[in-house]
C-alpha cells in the first residue's frame, strides 16, 4: 500500500534528526464519534514518516526518484495502532505526538509515534514502509519495489519495537492466529462489505489509494456486521499487513473472516480482496467495549 501523505502544519525537523516532536490542540478535524480520530490519526503520521525519512535523506520536499527518474514513494507493508486509551482525548484537550525513525533491515524502515494527551500517555502508533515505484505509468497493480540507495545509518530498532519482525513473520504465515484469530479462515461466498472508493475522498496525490481508506473501509464492515452492538465498540488495537494497492475504479471486498468474543472485548480478523479475489490487506482489531461512552 502507498502513501505520500499530504497536509500537516507542523513543519519537519531539520536534517540530520530522525526524530520528530509536536503539539495539536484537538477539535473537531482530530476527534472521532469516541475519543481521537483514528483515521486523522493515520494520515497525520503518514506524513510524519514520510517527512522523517526524507529528512534523513536530506530532502526537503519529500521528492524521490529512481535511477530511470520514476517517482519512488514510502510503500507501508504494516502498521500496528495500539491505544488502550483512545476513548480520553476531548475537546480542547493537546495531544503531544513524538516520532521516531529507524531501520528495520536494508530495505525496510518503521517509526514509532508515542501519543500522549495532556501529559497522559494513550498509546502508541508503528508504521512500517518499503520503496516502491510503478514500472507502468498509471497502473497501481504495476507498483513494485525498488532498490533506493543514500540514506544515510539511522537508529536499529529498540529492543521493545518487536512489531516490524512479527509482521513479516505474520505476512509469510496469513496471520494466522494472530490476535487468537484465524486469519486463514476460508471467506463466505458474499462479503459483508463491497466498497467502491471514490476518488476525490479515498486516493491521495499520487493516484493511490490512501492506506488510512482501507482501514476505513475495513471498519465498515465491522459496523456492518455487529450492528447496535459495535455503536460502543472502541478500537484499542489494530495490525494491517498491506500486501497492495487498487486501481482508480477498483472495489474492494472486505470480509469478517473470523471473531471472538470475550467479556470486556470483541476481536476481529478482515480480509480486503481488489479484482479477481486479489490480497489487497489482512486487519487485526480488537475493540473494547465501552460501557459508557461520556
Amino acid at each position: 500500500m502507498l502513501d505520500h501523505a499530504l497536509g500537516n502544519s507542523s513543519a519537519p525537523p531539520a536534517r540530520p534528526q530522525v526524530s520528530w516532536r509536536s503539539s495539536h490542540d484537538l477539535g473537531m478535524p482530530e476527534l472521532g464519534y469516541v475519543g481521537l480520530s483514528e483515521n486523522w490519526l493515520l494520515k497525520t503520521l503518514g506524513h510524519r514518516h514520510w517527512h522523517l525519512i526524507a529528512n534523513a535523506a536530506g530532502q526537503k520536499n519529500a521528492t524521490f526518484r529512481n535511477r530511470e527518474g520514476n517517482d519512488v514513494y514510502a510503500a507501508f507493508c504494516a502498521l500496528s495502532v495500539n491505544t488502550p486509551a483512545l476513548w480520553l482525548p476531548d475537546l480542547n484537550d493537546r495531544l503531544d505526538l513524538e516520532s521516531t525513525l529507524y531501520r528495520v533491515s536494508r530495505t525496510r524502515l518503521a517509526s514509532r509515534h508515542i501519543l500522549q494527551v495532556d501529559g497522559t500517555l494513550i498509546g502508541s502508533v508503528c508504521l512500517v514502509s518499503t520503496f516502491v515505484s510503478r514500472r507502468v505509468a498509471g497502473r497501481n497493480a504495476s507498483v513494485a519495489r525498488v532498490d533506493f540507495p543514500g540514506l544515510p545509518a539511522l537508529p536499529a530498532l529498540p529492543a521493545d519495537l518487536d512489531f516490524p519482525h512479527v509482521a513479516a513473520r505474520l505476512a509469510k504465515s496469513g496471520g494466522d492466529r494472530h490476535l487468537g484469530l484465524e486469519g486463514n479462515a476460508t471467506t463466505q461466498p458474499t462479503p459483508d462489505l463491497v466498497y467502491e472508493p471514490c476518488p476525490s475522498l479515498d486516493f491521495n496525490r499520487a493516484g493511490l489509494m490512501y492506506f488510512p481508506s482501507f482501514v476505513a473501509a475495513a471498519e465498515r464492515a465491522v459496523f456492518k456486521r455487529f450492528g447496535d452492538a459495535a455503536h460502543r465498540f472502541v478500537l484499542s488495537r489494530r495490525d494491517v499487513l498491506f500486501f497492495g494497492n487498487l486501481e482508480l475504479h477498483e472495489k474492494l471486498a472486505v470480509q469478517i473472516v473470523d471473531w471472538a468474543e470475550e467479556e470486556r472485548f470483541t476481536n476481529a480478523a478482515l480480509s480486503a480482496t481488489g479484482a479477481n479475489g486479489r490480497p489487497v490487506c489482512k486487519l487485526f482489531c480488537r475493540y473494547r467495549k465501552q460501557q459508557s461512552l461520556t
